[in-house]
């Protein structure tokens, strides 16, 4: 029996994001199209932020994270973004509020990504938004991902074939009346 191959074009919204922006990551810092700044190992992410990163690799892992983020939105702006990448700051016995991501390190990346044309800017529009060559590959980095994931069972199912023979009452009244029979 001949199956129709169901074709395995991908786009980012099919791909889980950790493994995605994992690999966009390594496509961001092995290209050499980045420039890391030199200050980047003394910075923090966010004001409330003890600490700074532990990976040296945060640019690229930061860099892929907006481009998936400006890729699935779409008009989002160094706010918006600093809003997303933002969190909880505790303050000792205090209670804890909501304070925003650092926004220089984004703005930064924003201006990265312009320079390799994954995103840019629209007139009339405020935000940032993904180009053509941007979204060509994001979505060629999700099609080589999803090529390595296995294909759900459901897909491999056809309407053609009756599901399995199932017996007419419920299953519940049949379990009852077997234990009352002992």
């Amino acid at each position: 029996e001949a199956r129709r191959k169901m074709s395995k074009a991908a786009t980012v919204k099919d791909v889980p994001a950790a493994p995605f922006i994992k690999a966009l990551a390594e496509h961001f810092k092995s290209g050499g199209q980045f420039e890391v700044p030199e200050y980047c190992r003394y910075i923090k992410t966010a004001s409330f932020k003890e600490l700074g990163p532990y990976d040296p690799d945060f640019y690229f892992v930061r860099a892929a994270s907006i481009a998936r983020k400006v890729y699935l939105e779409g008009g989002v702006g160094v706010g918006g973004l600093a809003r997303i990448y933002g969190g909880s700051a505790r303050k000792g016995t205090r209670k804890c509020h909501f304070q925003r991501g650092s926004r220089g390190i984004l703005r930064h990346i924003l201006r990265q990504l312009d320079d390799i044309k994954i995103v840019q800017k629209k007139k009339g529009q405020k935000g940032r938004f993904i180009t053509s060559t941007g979204q060509k590959t994001l979505d060629v980095i999700a099609k080589q991902l999803i090529s390595g994931f296995k294909r759900p069972e459901f897909y491999e199912m056809s309407l053609a074939e009756p599901a399995e023979d199932v017996e007419e009452g419920v299953e519940g009244e049949e379990v009852e009346e077997e234990e009352n029979a002992e």
